[in-house]
């Protein structure tokens, strides 16, 4: 269905006969926020894939004169990112745009990449919200598991193994386990955790947890031990993500070079414009093409929600 017929109150004999502003698109918005947690990568191919090798064990004790003994890197977890494509448009009849007064196309335009942008946060916190549920992971389970296959043996997790709201105590159990992660031959990964990640419910906590200088429970002069970590950077950064959609979950993440977590746009949003010779109507479609995931769970903790 066309503008003018969808908007009689803006363009037919019912329109409104004082109307001083379309409310619309006015409104300021938040900056872009996904991009902050995921390595963003460009592809020029239909398909991304990965592929994950272990390291090597520990030296060993050799005495004098005996041998070196060799080790082999193991193959581990294969991923393939499948680009997908999302579009929206709408139709302008020419008789619409000539009596357009308020600038209603103009604001529809400007919708549109919101509508883009609206998208890539959403596909993208999906990763986050289902983190616990999904088992989509290359090794077979979920983003967030106690119990992620090794290769080399045993299980290791990235998931506090109860559910809590952000505390200390909670916190320094996350950051504690973190800190004791080993790879797939059983070496510390010793990645240092750079920022807490929290749904818009758990801004004040997280305000009063990693915002000040002193330590938020307890009104004895203690220092915020999370801003003086031995051997660690400084753990006092912070950020709410507004399409977080459990009030309760929250996460802890390294630096995203240090993460797996991937963003591959193939297609970057853009727009295009047609006449429809017959009719004097002008269609505006928007594209855009990514593919969202993750091949791998090092740097990145969940707490799963109370």
């Amino acid at each position: 269905m066309f503008i003018r017929t969808l908007y009689p109150d803006l363009y037919l004999e019912s329109m409104l006969p004082a109307i001083d502003e379309v409310v619309q698109t006015k409104y300021s918005r938040f900056p872009e926020e996904f991009s902050s947690f995921f390595r963003m990568e460009t592809s020029s191919r239909s398909i991304e894939q990965t592929t994950e090798i272990t390291g090597f064990g520990q030296m060993s004790l050799v005495p004098e004169g005996e041998d070196t003994r060799y080790d082999e890197a193991l193959p581990a977890f294969n991923k393939t990112y499948n680009h997908a494509q999302y579009s929206l448009g709408f139709k302008v009849t020419r008789v619409a745009m000539d009596d357009d007064k308020f600038g209603v196309v103009r604001k529809l335009s400007t919708e549109l990449g919101r509508s883009a942008a609206e998208t890539k946060e959403v596909t993208a916190a999906a990763v986050f919200n289902q983190g616990f549920t999904l088992s989509n992971g290359p090794d077979g389970v979920a983003l967030f598991s106690t119990a992620h296959p090794l290769v080399g043996g045993g299980t290791q997790s990235n998931k506090l193994s109860y559910p809590t709201d952000p505390d200390v105590t909670s916190m320094q159990l996350a950051l504690s386990a973190m800190r004791k992660t080993v790879d797939h031959r059983g070496k510390l990964q010793r990645i240092p955790p750079r920022k807490a990640i929290f749904p818009p419910d758990l801004e004040w906590i997280a305000a009063e947890l990693l915002g000040g200088v002193d330590r938020p429970d307890t009104a004895n002069n203690t220092i915020n031990a999370f801003r003086r970590r031995s051997g660690m950077p400084s753990f006092d950064s912070w950020a709410v993500w507004d399409y977080l959609t459990d009030p309760h979950a929250w996460f802890i993440q390294a630096d995203t070079e240090d993460t797996e977590l991937r963003w591959y746009w193939r297609e970057r949003f853009n727009t295009v414009h047609d006449i429809d010779f017959d009719s004097r109507s002008t269609k505006t479609a928007g594209w855009q093409r990514f593919s969202v995931g993750f091949n791998g769970w090092y740097g990145v903790y969940g707490i799963p929600s109370s």
